[in-house]
């Protein structure tokens, strides 16, 4: 593990050692991923019997991968229109990407669970939202003060359970989404401090050549 954290360090510069921890469980969460996408190619490409038809082979692999997904929904508590995003893919997505600002929990919490036509895909999305809009005012020194205000404002009205978490969309509102997005947070900054590094460097280059004509 050792190694693959000073790897990590070398690809991405901008990591210090207390982030050592949020991006080990990172790595580990990929790895497990990894494991189950070759799982699944398994499972699909897992020889027919012969004594089955081809149609009926494909049929079974479906039915029994409908019926996973069908329990594994069960277990969430909140459903989601988004399909597979998590609440932290659509912050990611809904943010200002030239400022790096993110969207509020009230932006996120709509763009996740109300449909177009203007009703919410959970029964308490309306109620929710509603909670978001108020802990918005009376809380909002606490929120502002966070590492990341939005996982933090999500947590003041959700709570922290890690079944609350998995049912909103969010492996994420937890202490290792919160770091995730502190992260990533991080890393997008160090971006843009390198940009305007480069900015910098290439106006005070274009300068000493124009300096280097003038004297010629």
């Amino acid at each position: 593990m050792a190694t693959v954290w000073k790897k990590l360090k070398n690809t991405f510069p901008e990591l210090h050692d207390e982030d050592e921890d949020c991006a080990m469980k990172q790595v580990e969460e990929q790895y497990i991923n990894r494991h189950y996408r070759l799982y699944c190619l398994h499972r699909d490409k897992k020889p027919r019997p012969t004594h089955v038809l081809p149609e009926d082979w494909a049929w079974l692999i479906k039915h029994k991968r409908s019926n996973q997904n069908i329990a594994n929904r069960a277990k969430q508590e909140m459903g989601s229109k988004v399909e597979t995003k998590s609440i932290a893919q659509i912050a990611h997505e809904l943010g200002n990407k030239e400022t790096g600002q993110w969207p509020t929990a009230m932006q996120v919490w709509k763009a996740t669970y109300q449909k177009a036509d203007g009703t919410w895909s959970i029964s308490n999305g309306e109620e929710i939202q509603a909670k978001l809009n108020e802990v918005a005012q009376s809380q909002q020194e606490n929120i502002s003060s966070a590492p990341v205000p939005l996982v933090e404002h999500l947590a003041l009205v959700l709570g922290r359970k890690a079944n609350h978490s998995r049912g909103v969309g969010l492996r994420a509102i937890n202490g290792v989404a919160e770091e995730r997005l502190r992260l990533l947070a991080q890393i997008e900054a160090a971006e843009k401090r390198a940009a305007a590094a480069q900015e910098h460097a290439d106006a005070a280059e274009q300068r000493a050549v124009a300096m280097e004509d003038h004297v010629q």
